[in-house]
């Protein structure tokens, strides 16, 4: 994935000892020892102190630090032009003024964490200082943590306003040692100075993203979905310390490809995404199913079909009427096996009819086929329904021949039953 550009806006942090802003010209006044080298010292300084614009404001430091290199105020007027240059939004000046400041008080926390801040932003791993950069970042930011571990509170800074303030800066030293590592591949330590970075500071869109790359960074699984879940965070921030829309677009790809990869299609993800906005660490129980967990069963296999068995019966012994009969009164396989062949087919029997209904056009007859039957007053043994009323009439005691499909049957006492049929003598 193309490394998003992340933009760091620096802020303004007041109430918080080491963040020295110039003293006030009465205070200087009341100093036994005078900071001044002479009167037109005091002039050029009261300049500073009276200027509000930025590029103005930076030109008297500019000047005044030209004329007095040694000056006893030097920590605090530089402190006052890192402000001015912080609000020009000048990169370049902001770290230099800051690295002179460093250069006039190694402890100055507001430098420091400037310093710290700025280094992720700003490291390019082409650049042929690259090394000494990371090993720059990785001293600012132990010094920070070390000056942070030493500062008191200001009597006029709140409890609740200077743990807050405190867990910001804690947050970005850790950031920066996490970043460190993370460039150099060393990815446990990156994971565990960025998770304290956003343990202190939830809602740092940036330290989620690279929390995020330092988990999937690892060897593909050991903490995917601790991964998954970072980079689901740093999409949900919203607010001052979201990520600008763009670097926002290519996280999600990147979130895109590694959910797919595993998951098999992007399913769920955005559910991921609004769950990560709701809480910045995932539940112990948080899982993203593989595609072949997600994968529906596998169907059972077909059972065989069982062997089929030789019918008891051949078409061929079906031609008598008798036989028929036989057969169907028979019982077990041989009753089954015959009905198996003649079901459905269509079979000419012929008959004596013993009746037909209605009288006019018939649509149901009666016959005994077979012989002992024919003899024997109302006795039949086939019911014909026919497929239309007989145009011609079908009298009582007339042979005739019924043709049609055989229905069902009764096995005792004996009727076969013919539908669809037509009747002709």
């Amino acid at each position: 994935m193309k490394k998003a550009q992340l933009f760091f806006s620096l802020v303004m942090i007041a109430g918080i000892g080491g963040m020295a802003a110039l003293p006030s010209t009465a205070a200087a006044q009341a100093q036994q020892a005078s900071p001044w080298k002479d009167r037109a010292e005091y002039d050029k300084y009261t300049a500073i102190t009276q200027a509000t614009d930025p590029a103005q404001q930076v030109k008297l430091i500019d000047e005044y630090l030209a004329a007095y290199p040694e000056s006893k105020v030097k920590e605090q007027v530089l402190s006052v032009k890192l402000q001015a240059a912080q609000k020009q939004n000048d990169v370049p000046k902001i770290e230099d003024t800051a690295n002179k400041i460093i250069e006039a008080n190694p402890k100055n926390l507001y430098a420091l964490f400037v310093l710290s801040s700025l280094a992720p932003q700003t490291f390019n791993p082409q650049d042929p200082a690259a090394d000494q950069k990371l090993t720059a970042a990785t001293g600012h930011a132990k010094a920070g943590l070390e000056a942070l571990g030493a500062l008191q509170k200001p009597p006029n800074v709140s409890d609740d306003d200077f743990k807050k303030q405190k867990d910001q800066l804690e947050s970005a030293f850790h950031q920066t040692l996490g970043f460190v590592a993370l460039q150099k591949k060393e990815y446990e330590p990156a994971q565990q100075e960025l998770r304290k970075s956003v343990e202190l500071n939830p809602n740092d869109a940036a330290g989620f993203y690279r929390l995020g790359l330092a988990y999937m960074s690892q060897k593909p699984g050991t903490q995917y979905e601790q991964g998954v879940w970072a980079l689901a965070r740093a999409i949900a921030v919203t607010g001052p310390t979201a990520l600008p829309a763009d670097a926002q677009a290519q996280v999600k790809d990147y979130l895109t490809k590694v959910y797919d990869a595993r998951h098999g299609s992007t399913d769920g993800m955005d559910k991921v995404i609004a769950d990560a906005a709701a809480a910045p660490f995932p539940p112990q129980d948080f899982h993203i199913q593989t595609a072949e967990e997600a994968a529906p069963p596998e169907p059972e296999p077909a059972a065989a079909p069982a062997p089929q068995r030789q019918l008891t019966v051949k078409a061929e012994e079906l031609t008598d009427f008798g036989v028929i009969q036989k057969y169907l009164q028979a019982g077990g396989d041989k009753e089954a096996d015959t009905w198996t062949i003649l079901k459905c087919q269509s079979f000419p029997l012929p008959g004596k009819v013993i009746s037909a209904t209605p009288a006019a056009k018939p649509t149901k007859v009666q016959l005994a086929v077979a012989p002992e039957l024919q003899t024997q007053e109302g006795k039949y043994d086939l019911e014909v329904t026919l497929a239309e009323p007989s145009a011609k009439p079908i009298a009582k005691g007339d042979m005739v021949t019924a043709e049609g499909t055989l229905d069902s049957y009764r096995a005792k006492p004996f009727l076969l039953r013919m539908v669809n049929a037509k009747v002709t003598k």
